[in-house]
């Protein structure tokens, strides 16, 4: 008997692992962006602080993950139209206002839902799932008028935060195996962006495991998601 088909969540993690340099890709030119950044702010006389350089990194990070994952959308999707990463890309860099407040949206909701004991934790993963929530808007944004799809963009980014927020637990779970399977430095091409004043190795395994959990419960909530569309296999 034939093993099922892997499901969408799978093949986009697939996708995106067999493409790495993509997202390698991706990584440098975000990083040049955020190390960009900091020296602007430097010359009109703000020196960046270390929160702000680790936050600007993990932005970084999270946009970079954001693009390949419309990339990985576009190859393994059943729904993708064509020219859907680009179309997806250019969105989310165009609205970099909605980032923020969807980010605001996701720190409510983390004050509604309790404090974790760790507020640094609860504002990381609040800023986290509104990357995830800006590319599911994008992925709407990106396939209105595409048989199947009739679920406006913010209430498919809704549905999407809903899922990933459901999912914490696993996700937990899932950054703390990262950060075991990486040990005191991230493997070799983790997800990690240069800055002006790199962090240790400690802070980058935790920065990268946590970035990378988010990922992978995104890959989760997207398939859940976009399967449970009326007449719309994943």
């Amino acid at each position: 008997m034939s093993a099922p088909p892997e499901g969408l969540a799978q093949r986009l993690v697939d996708w995106m692992a067999a493409n790495r340099p993509a997202l390698d890709a991706a990584m440098a030119q975000e990083g040049s962006r955020a190390m960009h950044e900091e020296f602007l702010m430097a010359e009109g006389g703000t020196l960046p602080d270390r929160r702000g350089r680790i936050d600007r990194a993990r932005e970084a990070s999270a946009r970079a993950w954001m693009r390949h994952m419309a990339h990985a959308l576009d190859e393994t999707w059943a729904g993708a139209t064509p020219g859907l990463a680009e179309r997806m890309e250019r969105w989310m860099a165009g609205h970099r206002e909605r980032l923020e407040a969807l980010a605001l949206e996701e720190a409510a909701a983390s004050e509604r839902r309790g404090a974790s004991g760790d507020p640094e934790a609860d504002r990381r993963a609040a800023g986290l799932t509104a990357h995830g929530r800006l590319l599911a808007e994008a992925l709407a944004v990106a396939s209105e008028g595409a048989p199947g799809w009739a679920e406006a963009a913010p209430a498919f980014s809704r549905r999407v935060g809903g899922l990933v927020r459901g999912r914490e637990d696993r996700r937990r779970a899932v950054e703390e195996e990262a950060r075991r399977a990486w040990g005191p430095a991230p493997a070799p091409g983790a997800d990690q962006v240069a800055t002006a004043a790199p962090e240790p190795d400690a802070e980058r395994v935790r920065e990268a495991a946590a970035v990378w959990s988010h990922v992978r419960i995104l890959t989760e909530a997207l398939e859940a998601a976009l399967a449970s569309r009326p007449g719309a296999p994943a």
